[in-house]
């Protein structure tokens, strides 16, 4: 028996038109209709857009494991390097669970950025120039963590994620819906931007060519995920 009150139904379209508003009548049954739900951790929206999951991650979930452990990122007691191994182990993973699926914008990334940045703050203090202490910027603590940023670490797990499918056998579900295709007509205007196209351009910066055969061999795609967390340009 399925319960109409546990029960939601969504239809996921670029466009406004596409979608469906009213709630669905099977039966003597009456389904809500939502504009987006959470699944698993992710919130999953009507737009198919990962926005909305990225915010939610990061306002609701961050701030909140944040808030819980701030005395310990800001300690005078606890090794600078011992605090950067709290945030890696219990804010980053919380905040991007479920991330290899994700589909980032500008605007995504940029928040993430942000969220990070106020963590390493906290947790590498201000600067003593003299008799002035001041935070330190953008570039000085991208060399404090080498690098290796909140974004580049979702792009690796999605090149993690890739290679996780593609070993997959071709009947499987995961690699079905990723290389499946829909041939209906294009809308107007600038087409968005695919996982599989956000993922593509990673590994065309990566200069990482044949990588369908490249994958098959698992400790092979596992440097190339680990080149990934730390490579400047990706």
């Amino acid at each position: 028996m399925v319960n109409e009150k546990k029960t939601e139904y969504m239809t996921v379209s670029a466009t406004q038109k596409g979608r469906q508003t009213q709630n669905w009548k099977l039966g003597d049954k009456v389904f809500e209709s939502v504009s987006s739900f959470k699944y698993l951790g992710n919130v999953i929206n009507e737009e198919g857009r990962s926005s909305e999951c990225v915010k939610n991650k990061i306002q609701q979930t961050g701030n909140r494991i944040y808030a819980a452990n701030h005395h310990m990122l800001k300690s005078k007691v606890i090794k600078r390097s011992v605090e950067m191994q709290i945030y890696k182990t219990l804010l980053r993973p919380v905040v991007t669970y479920g991330s290899q699926t994700w589909t980032l914008t500008k605007s995504d990334e940029n928040l993430l950025r942000i969220f990070e940045r106020k963590i390493l703050r906290r947790i590498y203090g201000p600067l003593q120039e003299g008799d002035i202490r001041r935070i330190r910027n953008n570039e000085e603590l991208n060399r404090s963590i080498k690098g290796e940023d909140t974004v580049k670490f979702i792009k690796a797990q999605r090149i993690r994620w890739l290679g996780h499918v593609e070993r997959m056998e071709v009947r499987a579900m995961p690699r079905k819906m990723m290389e499946g295709r829909l041939f209906i007509g294009r809308r107007r205007g600038r087409p968005r931007a695919r996982w599989m196209d956000d993922v593509a351009a990673d590994l065309k910066v990566k200069k990482i060519k044949q990588w369908i055969e490249k994958t098959k061999d698992r400790e092979q795609w596992g440097l190339v995920v680990e080149e990934a967390k730390a490579r400047p340009a990706l």
